[in-house]
């Protein structure tokens, strides 16, 4: 297996996916909107699949696309949390050689090698073995893999194993080195990706014999490295850095990962992952054994369709289909083998990179932008894992904020992965975005008030573009309660408004929670430490019920009928569309005849 520098482009989302047009005045919270319901038939999503589909074939078939069309396959799905809303594929004039047969026409349904996105479930079988009991992320290494305990260094800074957890290999914060036994310099194939054929002519040393790893892909004759000979090589390698100082990428962080895997269950990686997690989701399509040659795509340039990964197998060793890896996208966003709290601790970074958008997960690679909204800065958070081998690029995206899912994997040149991302990305985000909008302001905004005429309560909601639900009105017994939480919210006047955002609980079947918060409006910064962020909620309560809480109860086609103010002891009865004017100008009237001001 091999991993070349050339696939480092498909990790790096840009940072500016289009250029921003109208931006709001105010600091924006981040998931101001519950997750849409998205289906094939959701407004507006028919015509930008098309779009795309038009876009897609005719730059596969143009000289002008900024990759080699001819020899270049390609398969791309988007899913959300039911159904896929749209896949396509295109299969290469030229095409590899395939030993068993003809090449089968390119569908959602051809086999690929997603390489590293491998890592996903190698990550997700130790979380399932830790649900299980049979494990904790903080265990050492050692605990699992026996036989790096007291191993001896030929190095004097040799890895301290016993430091090393199952959290910081995942997080790719142990420091190991990256390889052992492959994309090394003394592999000819390696050598030629570098465009030279003898180390020595770029001013390398000869090696004698014994100098040469015993085991490897890429040397004639060589085999995959045991279990033995991995960790024989491995630890009398010194450590890049010291554990949790800084994630440097490691593919032997994983290969322990599986020998981990192996030492807990009694079973090989490829039955553990089949076991836990293909068969479970029903991944039929998901191996690591290679498939026949005419089910997948097999690219005519210098590809590792054939290569036995052995041991290499949790760290890139998987093949799969677009339909199966978007199916494993959608029970990632429904939570169907983990907890939901476990899912929404996976999903965060784990340590930083040099960039400000980007940082490693578990084994995620995390992006963070504010540049997928044309009227809007938001931070946006994309949850993804890229891959590569020779001849295969591949990537899944996960945006929990819209439940959505996107898989692209490319055969051929690896250049084409970023082009059809992206133009995923900028016609189907602000789609999706109006969807949810749309569908919050139908559910919840409008009025709510008191169906006891002798108390004075009411409050209005309405949908402010990309900010959220705001809040415009808010009386308690007579009083302009709106007016009063901004004072105390703000005793530095400090202009903004207040809005509710979703905190992703529920009290009963048919509700859902919310909070209100005071959001300033953009500040200049307040020097290196600027504190003009958004982080305090439920500051408020009045005889330990909070002040901030509104629950929404929802009828069986999931719009809200009342809205709870559990710090204000009341309830509020959402009023129909038409009725909401004539119900407040009947409380006017009531409120104005013992001043004498009607008659």
């Amino acid at each position: 297996m091999y991993r070349s520098t050339a696939f480092l482009f498909i990790w790096a989302i840009p940072y500016a996916l289009f250029c921003a047009l109208v931006r709001s005045s105010r600091l924006e919270p981040a998931n101001p909107f519950p997750p849409p319901t998205l289906h094939q038939e959701s407004p507006g999503l028919n015509a930008i699949f098309e779009s795309l589909e038009d876009k897609f074939q005719h730059a596969a078939r143009s000289e002008s696309s900024p990759w080699i069309t001819n020899i270049t396959s390609f398969s791309v799905a988007v899913t959300s949390t039911s159904e896929n809303l749209w896949t396509t594929s295109y299969t290469a004039p030229i095409l590899g050689n395939y030993s068993d047969g003809s090449p089968t026409p390119m569908s959602d349904h051809s086999y690929f090698r997603i390489a590293s996105i491998s890592k996903v479930f190698t990550v997700l079988a130790i979380l399932l073995q830790e649900k299980a009991g049979n494990c904790s992320l903080r265990d050492p290494i050692t605990r699992h893999v026996p036989e790096l305990k007291d191993r001896a260094g030929a190095y004097t800074d040799k890895i301290e194993w016993n430091s090393i957890t199952l959290e910081t290999l995942a997080s790719q914060l142990s420091g190991i080195p990256r390889e052992y036994g492959q994309s090394d310099l003394t592999d000819p194939l390696t050598d030629r990706e570098h465009h030279f054929d003898d180390p020595v002519n770029v001013g390398l040393p000869p090696l004698g014999d014994g100098d040469v790893p015993p085991c490897g892909w890429n040397r004639p004759g060589s085999t995959p490295c045991t279990r033995k000979e991995m960790i024989d090589g491995l630890t009398k390698r010194p450590p890049s850095f010291e554990p949790n100082y800084k994630a440097s990428y490691s593919n032997m962080a994983f290969v322990l990962l599986g020998f981990a895997l192996e030492n807990m269950t009694g079973l090989g990686y490829a039955d553990v992952v089949r076991s836990n997690i293909f068969d479970p989701l029903g991944m039929e399509r998901a191996t690591l054994a290679k498939p026949p040659d005419t089910d997948g795509v097999i690219p005519s340039l210098l590809n590792d369709w054939n290569t036995d990964e052995g041991t290499y197998g949790p760290t890139g060793g998987i093949y799969t289909t677009a339909s199966d890896l978007a199916l494993f996208a959608r029970s990632m966003l429904t939570n169907k083998l983990l907890d939901t709290t476990t899912t929404n601790a996976w999903f965060h970074p784990r340590s930083y990179s040099s960039s400000w958008s980007f940082a490693y997960g578990m084994p995620w690679e995390i992006f963070r932008t504010s540049d997928m909204l044309s009227d809007s800065d938001r931070i946006q958070t994309i949850v993804t894992k890229a891959g590569g081998l020779r001849g295969y690029t591949s990537q899944l995206l996960l945006i929990p904020e819209y439940n959505l899912g996107l898989v692209v994997f490319v055969a051929g040149d690896g250049h084409a992965l970023s082009w059809l991302r992206e133009e995923v990305l900028k016609l189907l985000i602000p789609a999706v975005e109006k969807i949810a909008r749309d569908q919050t302001a139908s559910k919840l905004s409008g009025s709510y008030i008191s169906s006891d005429a002798t108390i004075n309560s009411s409050t209005t909601f309405e949908v402010n573009g990309s900010q959220g639900l705001v809040v415009t009105s808010w009386i308690s017994n007579g009083t302009d309660f709106l007016a009063q939480f901004v004072d105390m919210s703000n005793p530095k006047r400090k202009p903004g408004n207040v809005q509710l955002t979703p905190s992703n609980v529920s009290r009963g079947n048919n509700s859902e929670v919310w909070r209100a918060e005071y959001v300033l409006n953009k500040l200049p910064s307040e020097g290196i430490v600027n504190t003009n962020l958004i982080i305090d909620v439920d500051n408020f309560s009045y005889a330990s019920r909070s002040l901030e809480e509104f629950v929404f109860e929802l009828d069986k086609f999931g719009r809200a009928m009342k809205v709870a103010l559990p710090g204000f002891r009341i309830t509020l009865d959402r009023q129909a569309v038409g009725k909401t004017l004539d119900a407040f100008d009947v409380r006017l009237r009531e409120l104005m005849k013992p001043l004498g001001l009607m008659h």
